[in-house]
């Protein structure tokens, strides 16, 4: 009896040491949608994880060390943005919270501003292939899935047994090192992992300028939104062909102006 408590009590130990026990998994990330290839700005990004929860986020001003070529400035006076190079970065960046007790994702975009959106965690139904390939130090394991209109490809480590991945990909039996679609237009790539780590950031909500509103839209909204903004550049641009002659344009594929399709 006494040795069957004392089990139970360093399995408990074990399992609470590794919930709370971190890592960090370096990325790069590039977005290219309409392109056909790998081609938009690469981005520096990283992943923090433990057993609970994971934070990722790019597109952070701090994370790239390219010539700022020019800031934007809210009313008041905040730095809202700064272009790189012909990217975007942000003070924040571009985020993922993913809280598995909630089973909920929490997520920002750029859009006229910056949009904060939580939504339960999309269901990535993964094939788990049997090709293997070397990423790093790591023998990675393929799986495929559809995600909001576009295939992907994505390779995970089991040594690592953490549902988590870069961006909003998720749901596999281990951890995502490298991931894109089959037209290369997300394309996600690993650099270096560090597990442990011991990195002081803790894995926390989205952060967010002081000025920007405090509350979540809901996925709905945003596809809404998009919709919404799609359909009115096309509109104008019919009505500037009609005005001005030309060959009526034709309407764009949602994936050729956006990463997701809804």
């Amino acid at each position: 009896m006494k040795y069957s408590l004392i089990l139970s009590i360093l399995i408990f130990c074990n399992l609470n040491m590794w919930s709370q026990e971190k890592g960090i998994v370096y990325y790069g990330h590039i977005e290219s949608p309409g392109m056909r290839s790998a081609s938009g700005p690469d981005l520096n990004a990283y992943l923090l994880f433990n057993n609970d929860k994971s934070y990722y986020v790019t597109a952070k001003d701090s994370l790239e060390n390219t010539v700022k070529n020019e800031a934007v400035i809210s009313n008041d006076g905040e730095q809202k943005a700064i272009f790189v190079g012909g990217s975007t970065t942000f003070r924040f960046g571009k985020q993922v919270y993913y809280n598995r007790a909630k089973d909920s994702l929490w997520w920002n975009q750029r859009f006229r501003g910056n949009i904060y959106i939580s939504e339960k965690r999309p269901v990535i139904n993964w094939k788990l292939e049997n090709e293997t390939k070397k990423i790093g130090n790591f023998i990675a394991h393929k799986a495929t899935g559809y995600f909001r209109g576009r295939n992907y490809t994505a390779w995970y480590i089991l040594e690592i047994p953490v549902p988590y991945g870069p961006w909003k990909l998720q749901g596999l039996p281990g951890l995502i090192l490298e991931a894109y679609d089959d037209r290369k237009e997300m394309f996600l790539y690993f650099k270096s992992l560090e597990y442990p780590t011991k990195t002081k950031e803790g894995i926390t909500q989205l952060k967010r300028p002081k000025s920007d509103p405090k509350g979540w839209q809901t996925i709905k909204d945003f596809e809404t939104m998009l919709r919404k903004s799609l359909e009115k550049a096309y509109n104008n641009n019919i009505i500037m062909s009609e005005k001005y002659g030309g060959q009526k344009p034709e309407k764009p594929n949602f994936s050729d102006i956006y990463i997701e399709s809804f």
